[in-house]
């Protein structure tokens, strides 16, 4: 399932990315939308690059690339960021990013408001269902895409039983001799319940229109906070 781009000359409603069906406007003669759509919360996204002198200052690494509270807004930045196999190790190289080389290790989109780290209060309540595995890199760039998707539309939240528990989402690079990443959805509860919920419905929208991999659809496991 994707969301359709702004640009979209007819009116075409989102599919089960998104809790609600939304259509989008026609374009001005400009080529710009002449409705926004605004997401029901305002995210931001983080990245954190390596170089870190001390492992436990991992923070001073961390930049806030973007932040947007509209479905447009979303397409504009995240069309011009670099995908995760175009930044993480790929068993070849560190790739270096930028005039200034810098290496990436993560991407975090969290509601405005809470930090990516365990000890913001937001994220001290829950845990994080996670996936630790080798993907190719057009498998974890499709895969990295549909947990945004799920995560900004609040699809994986599609019902009042669930409705906002989810903080934010991770893609990290945890490669050294062999390519290996890590998914990770923060969520701010220990309900078992509702963490089985969350999760079935986390990989129904991650593995959507995803190739099936010899080692079928990832396993995450539940990881608590505190």
């Amino acid at each position: 399932a994707r969301w359709p781009p702004p640009k979209q000359s007819k009116p075409r409603a989102l599919d089960r990315t998104f809790r609600t069906p939304i259509h989008f406007s026609p374009m001005s003669e400009e080529g710009d939308p002449t409705e926004l759509h605004p997401l029901e919360h305002e995210w931001v996204l983080w990245e954190h690059v390596a170089g870190a002198k001390n492992p436990n200052a991992w923070k001073e690494n961390m930049k806030q690339l973007c932040a947007f509270g509209t479905i447009e807004d979303y397409w504009r930045y995240f069309n011009h960021i670099p995908k995760p196999s175009d930044v993480f190790y790929d068993g070849d190289s560190r790739k270096r990013i930028g005039p200034e080389g810098k290496v990436v290790e993560e991407y975090s989109l969290f509601k405005r408001g809470i930090e990516p780290e365990w000890g913001d209060p937001a994220n001290q309540t829950g845990g994080e269902w996670y996936c630790r595995q080798h993907f190719e890199g057009d498998i974890l760039d499709l895969y990295w895409q549909n947990l945004v998707m799920g995560v900004v539309g609040e699809a994986i939240e599609d019902s009042e039983s669930l409705h906002n528990h989810v903080n934010g989402c991770r893609v990290v690079d945890k490669g050294k001799a062999y390519p290996m990443f890590r998914l990770e959805l923060w969520i701010n509860t220990k309900d078992k319940e509702v963490k089985e919920k969350i999760r079935l419905k986390m990989i129904d929208i991650v593995t959507d229109s995803v190739p099936t991999s010899r080692k079928g659809p990832p396993k995450f496991e539940w990881k608590d906070h505190s």
